[in-house]
C-alpha cells in the first residue's frame, strides 16, 4: 500500500446477529487485527448506521471500512462509500454464519462465535490490501446519447431517453422514420385482447419523436466513424446530400458529434 490506512470496523446487531453472537468480542477481534475505530450499531444499514460510517470517514479519517453484517450482495446501495474515497470489505456474519448454524448447545454456540471471529479477521486482512477507489481519468462525462436506427425500437429508445432529460441524436439511413413497420397497413396485436390485427399507429410515434425538443434527427444518414470510449465517444455522421442536376453521384455531408453512449 502506498497510502496510510486507518481502518474502521462496524458491527451490526440486526437480523438476529446481536442475539446469536457476542458482538463486543467481534469488536475486540477487529481491534486486534488493525481496526483503529470500532463501533456497534443496532441496524447498521439504517440511515443512522450509514451516517455513522460516513461521519467517521469525514471526521475521523477512516480510509478503509470493515462491515460486520450481511452478505456483500445485500444492501449494496446503503454501503456505498466510493464517493468518499473509502475502501471496504464485508464480513458475512448473517448468511455465512448464523443462517447456516444451529446452536443446539454451548459447544455449537462457541463454534458459531469462532466462525464469526474468523470472518471479521478475514475482512480486516482483506481490506488492508485494498486501495481506496479513485476516479478513472480516462472516463468521460458526456450525457448526449446517439441512437442508430429510426424504426420502432430506435424511436422508442430515443423518445424515452429524451423524456428522461437527455439530448438525443437519432440517425436513420433512409429518408423517413418508421422502418419496416411504417409500410404496414395493420400491425400484429401488441395489446389485449390480441385476437386480431390492429391499426398501424406508427404515425403517432413518429410525430412524438419529431416534436420532441431533445431529439435531433439525421435522415439519409449513417455512421462513417466512431472512436473513443463510454462517456467520450466521437462519431462522424455522414448525411447523403440531394443530387444536383448533372451530378453522377450524391455527395455526403459529414457532421462530427461527441456523445456519451451509443444505442445500436
Amino acid at each position: 500500500m502506498t497510502c496510510d490506512i486507518k481502518i474502521g470496523a462496524y458491527i451490526c446487531h440486526g437480523c438476529g446477529l446481536g442475539e446469536r453472537l457476542d458482538t463486543v468480542r467481534l469488536g475486540g477481534v477487529a481491534e486486534q487485527n488493525g481496526a483503529a475505530v470500532v463501533r456497534q450499531h443496532e441496524f447498521l444499514c439504517s440511515q443512522s448506521g450509514v451516517e455513522t460510517i460516513r461521519t467517521d470517514i469525514e471526521k475521523e479519517g477512516i480510509t478503509h471500512v470493515v462491515i460486520g453484517a450481511c452478505s456483500r450482495r445485500a444492501k449494496t446501495e446503503a454501503f456505498d462509500f466510493d464517493s468518499q474515497g473509502a475502501a471496504m470489505a464485508r464480513a458475512n456474519l448473517r448468511e455465512g454464519v448464523i443462517w447456516v448454524r444451529d446452536d443446539v448447545d454451548d459447544a455449537a454456540r462457541e463454534l458459531t462465535q469462532e466462525m464469526a471471529d474468523d470472518y471479521v479477521r478475514m475482512a480486516c486482512a482483506e481490506v488492508k490490501f485494498m486501495r481506496p477507489p479513485t476516479p478513472d481519468p480516462e472516463r468521460g462525462a458526456n450525457k448526449k446519447i446517439l441512437v442508430v436506427g429510426g424504426g420502432v425500437s430506435g424511436m422508442t429508445a430515443a423518445l424515452e431517453t429524451a423524456r428522461a432529460g437527455y439530448q438525443v441524436l437519432l440517425v436513420e439511413k433512409s429518408a423517413k422514420l418508421g422502418g419496416q413497420v411504417a409500410a404496414l397497413h395493420q400491425r400484429l396485436p401488441h395489446r389485449e385482447p390480441h385476437n386480431a390485427p390492429v391499426e398501424n399507429d406508427i404515425g403517432g410515434l413518429i410525430k412524438a419523436v419529431e416534436a420532441h425538443a431533445n431529439i435531433k434527427i439525421f435522415l439519409k444518414s449513417t455512421l462513417s466513424r466512431t472512436s473513443g470510449a463510454p462517456g467520450r465517444f466521437s462519431v462522424d455522421i455522414a448525411t447523403q446530400a440531394d443530387k444536383k442536376s448533372g451530378d453522377k453521384i450524391a455527395t455526403e455531408n459529414i457532421a462530427t458529434e461527441n456523445v456519451g453512449a451509443i444505442v445500436q
